[in-house]
């Protein structure tokens, strides 16, 4: 575990050490998800693919149809709007 103090800056902004974003395969300009539980934030690395296999999940929960493909992101507009 790497535990390191950092200060909040007065707009309530947050820098996250280079040694945390390597070791989370954060990017500069990537898309990250922030969860709070508990009073406890956490943070990860945002995956498309991650959030479809969620929902499949759920889904198939809930009883829905997962047989055909999802389409997310980008692929949405090009997909449905061409």
């Amino acid at each position: 575990m790497v535990r390191i103090k950092v200060k909040l800056g007065e707009r309530g902004q947050l820098v996250i050490p280079k040694v945390i974003r390597e070791s989370l395969g954060l990017v500069e300009n990537r898309m990250v998800i922030l969860e709070v539980k508990d009073k406890v934030i956490e943070i990860k690395p945002f995956s498309a693919e991650e959030i479809v296999e969620r929902w499949k999940k759920i889904s198939e929960k809930e009883g829905g149809d997962v047989s055909k493909d999802f389409i997310y992101g980008d692929k949405l507009y090009e997909e449905v709007f061409d």
